[in-house]
């Protein structure tokens, strides 16, 4: 068994079976008990954000239970350095135990990113900007291609460059999406406008009044389709002129063949009085 085969087969290939023993010698040994405080944190992982809540919970099932699953470590120098399982050695950190049940891998450097975003997409524990830049790190360092890094990661193609077109997005947003404060409904709708200023001030509009998907893609729509209206220069500066003449947001809409509207708008009615006395 490779590991390339291993790897396109998921994080559960790692792990042999109890009726299967390792088919490379010295690709594993036995689950072994080793001291928590021999072992580092992954060079290589994926998720930036740890749910201390998530972890806590973790915690209170594994004094309960045990740790069902060991975790996965590559032998160093000095000790052991994670592959997977970060989430299960933080929770048994944090009750004071000394050691962790362990698999042993041989894994050379090239292959820990991998595993390590195989097994967070395997567990739902990455958030969408978290995935999306653990692809990009793959795509770069293995050199893959959108096909293969989904057929190795065990996703679609289309979910694949949907993730990295996240990227895209301004920062703001990207925290955004990563705090849980936008979904990725939102995210594809706000990408449907061109520029970062676009897509800020949809960003606002989301937030502030708390839009739903569909109204976020309505908005997106409106906004697309007002740009795309060629602008009559003779109207607009009209428009500029009777704005700072009446102190007021005014819209004209002309209409097909001759003919239009003109819209001023008030905030109250002491301001359609102010309006009034300025048209005289």
């Amino acid at each position: 068994m490779t590991t390339r085969k291993a790897l396109g087969r998921g994080l559960d290939a790692l792990i042999p079976s109890k009726r299967e023993e390792a088919r490379e010698p010295g690709d594993f040994e036995k689950v072994e008990n080793i001291p928590v405080d021999q072992i580092v944190a992954s060079r290589y992982q994926p998720r930036v954000v740890f749910n201390q809540e998530a972890i806590k919970e973790l915690a209170d099932s594994i004094k309960e239970k045990g740790v069902i699953q060991p975790v996965i470590v590559a032998k160093k120098q000095n000790g052991y350095e994670l592959v997977a399982g970060e989430r299960r050695w933080r929770a048994v950190k944090s009750l004071g135990q000394k050691t962790i049940p362990a698999l042993i891998k041989v894994v050379r450097d090239s292959d820990a990113l991998e595993l390590a975003l195989i097994e967070n997409i395997q567990r739902e524990n990455l958030n969408p900007i978290e995935e999306a830049n653990a692809f990009l790190r793959l795509m770069r360092q293995r050199a893959f291609t959108q096909d293969e890094l989904a057929k190795n990661v065990g996703k679609s193609r289309p979910s694949v460059a949907n993730a990295l077109r996240l990227l895209k997005l301004p920062d703001k947003i990207k925290d955004d999406l990563a705090d849980g404060l936008l979904t990725i409904g939102h995210a594809k709708a706000i990408l449907a406008l061109d520029t970062d200023l676009e897509r800020l001030k949809l960003r606002d509009q989301i937030i502030n009044s708390a839009l739903s998907v569909r109204e976020t893609e309505q908005n997106a729509r409106s906004a697309s389709k007002k740009k795309s209206q060629p602008v009559d220069i003779f109207l607009e500066k009209v428009r500029i002129d009777l704005e700072r003449k009446l102190a007021s947001q005014v819209v004209i809409k002309p209409k097909a063949g001759k003919g239009g509207a003109i819209k001023i708008n008030y905030t109250g009615v002491d301001d359609l009085n102010r309006i009034i006395e300025l048209i005289g």
